[in-house]
């Protein structure tokens, strides 16, 4: 009888437990008046979330190459590497275009209009191509004027001042290295 009373009272509690679990459901999602701020939900986007929570539009979106567009005003040094001995100052205009969301290209530099590639980031850096040149190459980088020059380095843009631009390059050559080190102010 005593196992009878046990063995009762474990069924009852058993389907009482069966009973009163129900699986989850969610509750069909609403629209929140409250976020009505459209913010870029395109993770290549420099401003990739600004503005969450509201309503993704990606019509808002602005991308690294859209940074650096522009024609500007390149002040430059150029030093002697790895000696830092200054070699000459120069300014000259050069053109920033959008190839893609993360390409652009950059003229200026040579006399016969050649185009320079760079990958821009939403870091507001950026780097130059390598074209030229593998993990085994001693200059790797991208052909500048001549056939015997090489350029690398990078471009970045000011946080702060928008129409400023900092320009690091090492161009490798055949008489030597040298540091193009400068500012470019927008047009």
């Amino acid at each position: 009888m005593r196992y009878l009373v046990s063995i009762s009272f474990l069924f009852i509690t058993g389907i009482c437990v069966l009973f009163s679990c129900a699986k989850w459901k969610d509750p069909k999602p609403v629209n929140d008046p409250r976020l009505t701020n459209p913010y870029c939900n395109d993770p290549t986007a420099v401003n990739y979330n600004w503005g969450f929570p509201g309503k993704p539009d990606n019509t808002v979106c602005f991308y690294p190459s859209d940074l650096f567009q522009g024609s500007y005003l390149f002040y430059d040094s150029v030093y002697l590497s790895p000696s830092g001995l200054f070699i000459s100052a120069d300014s000259f205009i050069i053109k920033i275009s959008k190839i893609s969301n993360s390409k652009i290209g950059v003229t200026g530099f040579c006399n016969s209009g050649k185009q320079l590639t760079l990958t821009a980031g939403p870091t507001y850096v950026a780097t130059m191509d390598t074209t030229v040149g593998d993990t085994t190459t001693m200059n790797p980088g991208q052909l500048l004027c001549r056939i015997q020059d090489t350029i690398s380095g990078t471009i970045s843009k000011d946080r702060v001042d928008s129409n400023l631009l900092h320009i690091n390059l090492r161009v490798v050559s055949d008489t030597g290295t040298a540091l193009f080190v400068g500012r470019a102010r927008k047009q």
